[in-house]
């Protein structure tokens, strides 16, 4: 599993790479991006939810309930959801203004 930190690379530095995919935590009204991946999976998700699971915990408290895996909503641990944006790395650090 390749990913990259939260916080994006300039395009300048992404220019001889492939695509990388936002991933997102959310829970009760908080959000936070977890970094990037390459391979858009649900294997990789998951894989970023366990690399996570400080996090992942600490929104959701004392669940012991399931993982729910949906192709549109990403993974959901009970009130946490960890899903793919939409957004690319590039998509980001545009809107973050970071040229080179």
């Amino acid at each position: 599993m390749t990913t990259s930190p939260a916080e994006p690379r300039t395009l300048t530095e992404m220019q001889r790479y492939g695509t990388s995919y936002e991933i997102a935590l959310i829970a009760n009204g908080y959000e936070t991006r977890l970094g990037f991946t390459e391979r858009n999976t649900k294997a990789t998700l998951l894989k970023v939810a366990q690399h996570n699971a400080d996090q992942v915990l600490a929104l959701i408290g004392d669940w012991d309930g399931k993982a729910i895996y949906s192709k549109a909503k990403g993974w959901t641990f009970g009130p946490a959801r960890v899903y793919y944006t939409g957004r690319t790395e590039r998509d980001v650090a545009s809107a973050m203004g970071l040229v080179s």
